[in-house]
């Protein structure tokens, strides 16, 4: 029987926050509820109620506090040993199993005869192209992976001249780049990168890593924030600001500022929350959230396809006669998100850890 991975792969002085993974698991269903809403709008052109994009801004703050505090923890010299270290793992993190999910996104291309009709190789190794609009995906949804590499070449980059303080210089760069951006103004896909408000949320994480290494866990603290972290998401959704919701407004820097400085600052405040409450998990249902959240990226990368694939069967078993009923609409519903944490915990099982497990032997031993 194999054995059930609980925890992420992870380096040993690296600690699992477990409500930060439940957290995870809330954000890749919003992704996933969101999505599978569009396809069925688009059938039926009734908009089921959502949260858009909102679980985008709850991964960027998680991973800006993850990533920080793994430097934070770094006992390195700056140079280029700590540079590669650093950057050698975010690459293993992320491109071995993103690059399984291109290949199937490459074959059905080619299937199709479609496969050259694209310039996809900035797409392969997540880099914004030279055309614009410069965001080409060749998975669902990666478009977010981007802004996730320019965080870990700015962190990397950094790395070169000094440890102890590339947090802090990392965070004052990217806020210098949206300060530079917001007063310049252009439309250029490189700049629409380095210069997007969307990255304050990755300074919002690191923030909540210098606060967190140096006050603890404080369990009211963290409470309270969850609260008003919800209220205030809640709110927005009740009363919409005007504000970037998709991939298309926010990769062309299209009233992001304003996205930040509300759902992303509520994001924040829930992923501040959940860090400095730090409750033990310990009920069965609580302990499969933490398992779901700590497959979240591979759910995240195979949600699109999960869910496409999902909703032709979706048609063919309970038939495409309009309007549909609200008994269908709830069997789509339903068996998109199942099929996609199924797949997606499948995935992380028996793709995912194994390669990250295996890659990261190798690469310590060969230190």
């Amino acid at each position: 029987m194999p054995v059930i991975h609980t925890s992420l792969s992870l380096p040993g002085r690296i600690r699992q926050i477990d409500a930060l993974q439940m957290l995870r698991f809330v954000a890749v269903g919003i992704v996933a509820w969101l999505h599978s809403c569009q396809i069925l709008q688009s059938l039926t052109g009734v908009i089921l109620p959502n949260f858009g994009v909102y679980g985008i801004d709850i991964f960027f703050v998680i991973s800006g506090f993850i990533v920080s505090s793994t430097v934070l923890r770094t006992k390195n010299e700056p140079g280029l040993g700590s540079m590669w270290d650093f950057f050698k793992r975010r690459v293993i993190r992320i491109f071995p199993i993103y690059w399984v999910f291109a290949a199937i996104a490459c074959l059905r291309l080619l299937l199709k005869h479609k496969l050259f009709e694209h310039k996809f190789l900035a797409a392969l190794f997540l880099l914004p192209g030279l055309a614009y609009p410069g965001f080409v995906e060749l998975v669902g949804f990666s478009w977010t992976l981007f802004f996730e590499m320019f965080f870990y070449y700015c962190l990397a980059a950094i790395l070169l001249c000094t440890v102890r303080h590339a947090v802090p210089i990392s965070l004052a760069l990217l806020f210098g780049a949206v300060l530079l951006g917001q007063a310049v103004g252009t439309r250029r896909p490189v700049w629409d990168l380095v210069c997007n408000p969307i990255l304050l949320e990755f300074v919002f994480g690191g923030i909540l890593s210098l606060a967190y290494r140096g006050f603890g866990v404080r369990r009211k603290f963290g409470i309270t924030l969850i609260a008003l972290g919800v209220v205030l998401s809640l709110c927005f959704w009740i009363y919409p600001p005007d504000a970037a919701n998709g991939y298309q407004m926010i990769t062309i820097n299209d009233r992001v500022l304003t996205r930040v400085l509300t759902w992303g600052i509520s994001a924040a405040m829930i992923v501040g929350g959940m860090i400095f409450w730090s409750p033990v998990i310990r009920t069965p249902i609580g302990r499969l959230a933490v398992v779901l959240g700590n497959a979240s990226y591979s759910t995240y990368l195979a949600s699109a396809l999960v869910i496409e694939t999902t909703t032709r069967l979706c048609m063919k078993l309970v038939g495409t006669s309009l309007p549909l009923s609200t008994t269908k609409m709830a069997v789509y519903q339903s068996s998109s998100m199942i099929a996609v944490f199924v797949v997606g915990w499948m995935c992380y099982q028996f793709v995912e850890w194994p390669m990250l497990h295996r890659l990261q032997e190798r690469s310590t031993t060969r230190k």
